[in-house]
């Protein structure tokens, strides 16, 4: 199951005023898009099992689980994008320091359905509007970690793409991945993954090319 916001973007490609040309998408113009990491702030963790000591996970795991995605995935998002990448997590890395043990509801209970979101689309704005962020202009690319949940051994997250100038979100997509790994950390690093691979078939983000 996936939710899709379409935020700040026409959702009409045929859609023309007076003589201008519509509007392009700018996920399909830009050829850089920079990378501003994973953002736990809102993430909860639900079940019980492995999150059975919360104050080992947040606020540090998140850091961890961000240079690994640096370290393993940035080549590969590159990619599958086709854009080149570039990384700017310093604001995410200080971002995620206020995460909360009490992030984590290890009763289970409702909260299991992965189905099911607490984070709202004016919630992703508010974030995207806080990020701290070196690059001033271009097309910012961010993991919001909606959340990871045990009893199904699967999570989600919102892969968001945003206007670094103004702020403006231009995509929020919902996506399920399942944990899968040895060890914590990359079980439920298995997650982001699956998440990034997907973004290979997300074939508009490329120009399509010229039939001779």
């Amino acid at each position: 199951m996936k939710t899709l916001f379409w935020l700040g973007i026409m959702t009409c490609g045929l859609c023309v005023c007076g003589a201008d040309a519509p509007k392009k998408d700018p996920r399909l113009s830009a050829d850089t898009v920079v990378w501003a990491g994973l953002d736990y702030t809102m993430a909860r963790l639900i079940g019980p099992g492995d999150f059975w000591n919360p104050e080992t996970i947040f606020p540090d795991r998140p850091e961890s689980w961000n240079r690994l995605f640096v370290r393993e995935r940035i080549g590969k998002l590159g990619e599958e994008l086709g854009k080149r990448v570039i990384v700017d997590v310093e604001g995410m890395t200080r971002r995620n320091k206020d995460t909360s043990p009490k992030q984590v509801i290890p009763s289970g209970g409702p909260e299991d359905v992965i189905g099911k979101s607490h984070i709202t689309p004016a919630d992703i704005a508010a974030a995207v509007k806080s990020y701290k962020l070196e690059n001033q202009t271009g097309l910012g690319l961010v993991f919001i970690v909606d959340r990871l949940v045990k009893p199904t051994a699967n999570g989600a997250v919102y892969v968001v793409y945003f206007d670094i100038a103004t702020r403006a979100v231009i995509s929020a997509e919902r996506k399920i991945g399942w944990a899968t790994g040895n060890g914590f950390r990359n079980y439920w690093f298995g997650v982001i993954k699956k998440v990034d691979s997907e973004l290979a078939g997300e074939r508009p983000f490329r120009a399509p090319r010229q039939q001779r």
